[in-house]
């Protein structure tokens, strides 16, 4: 069981049981319900809802076997998020949508979105 008063520190990210090679600055948004408040002329507090897809921005170390190309290729993956403090989120048929150039410090940002995430208990 986690330490209730630890915080998410380090992250690991699997793409289809593959363990990606982060380099700690990957973020996840989970997606789902966003709310947009709908002002009315005499009425305050009216909204609408929309689902947001889930983001996960991978930061990627550049090593032996990373390709570029063959992650630009993803289109139906689970991608599974978690956290040194037991947080866990899946994304399932994830797909690529950007990814940046590698640059010198051999880091790159891959982007995959997806259905919202769902929170693992």
């Amino acid at each position: 069981m986690a330490n209730r008063n630890q915080v998410a520190g380090q992250v690991t990210i699997e793409v289809d049981g593959e363990r990606m090679p982060t380099s700690g600055e990957s973020t996840m948004q989970i997606g789902g319900i966003q709310r947009e408040n709908v002002p009315g002329d005499y009425d305050a507090g009216s909204f609408m809802e929309k689902t947001a897809p889930a983001r996960c921005t991978v930061g990627l170390l550049r090593k032996d076997g990373v390709s570029l190309t063959a992650l630009r290729d993803i289109d139906n993956a689970t991608l599974i998020h978690r956290a040194d403090n037991g947080q866990t989120y899946v994304m399932r048929n994830a797909y690529f949508v950007e990814a940046s150039d590698f640059s010198q410090d051999g880091k790159a940002q891959v982007i995959f979105e997806g259905p919202p995430a769902e929170e693992l208990l």
